[in-house]
């Protein structure tokens, strides 16, 4: 055994160093694919996680889209509404002036009724109604009216006395309107 049997033996001490090595190394090896896989798991479920919050982020945007076309939406609508009650306020405003422009002509004329009537009073009382004179005016009933309304049909006109006139001969009654008047 001698020269040879020593060599073996350093060749088996080496031998068996290497395969000690070898078994650190394949348990190292072991050890860090372990790691590597949980590591990958781990990795491959925060893509899980990330890839769900994604889908959740665009079913969010989708929707805040949806919103925001209906409020688009909405605003058109109460733009609309806005124009229309504008148009309103502007026909207010336009039937209010005419109407403050029939009032303004309604109390001109009203003002020069007033006066007409105050001269046609004053013309009035001027002549004798019925019997009663100085500015006096009762009516008498129908049927005193008829009679002398019928004395001065009989009569002419030149020959009609000044203070006995019917009211035909001062106003014309043309219009139906003034005659029930």
């Amino acid at each position: 055994a001698g020269e040879a049997g020593a060599g073996f033996a350093v060749v088996a001490e080496e031998g068996r160093n290497l395969a000690l090595r070898s078994a650190d190394a394949a348990k190292n090896t072991a050890t860090l694919i372990e790691g590597t896989v949980k590591k990958v798991k781990q990795g491959s479920e925060l893509v899980t996680t990330t890839s769900e919050v994604f889908n959740q982020v665009a079913e969010s945007s989708s929707k805040v889209g949806e919103l925001v076309s209906e409020i688009s939406a909405a605003s058109r609508e109460q733009a609309q509404g806005v124009e229309q009650v504008n148009t309103a306020m502007a026909e207010m405003d336009k039937v209010t002036q005419q109407n403050a422009a029939t009032a303004e002509e309604s109390a001109a004329a009203s003002e020069e009724m007033s006066g007409q009537a105050h001269e046609l009073d004053a013309i009035l009382g001027e002549f004798k109604l019925n019997g009663n004179a100085g500015g006096v005016k009762k009516i008498a009933a129908p049927e005193h009216r008829v009679s002398d309304i019928k004395q001065i049909d009989n009569l002419k006109k030149e020959e009609v006395p000044a203070k006995l006139v019917r009211p035909e001969v001062i106003l014309p009654m043309d219009d139906d309107d003034f005659k029930e008047f």
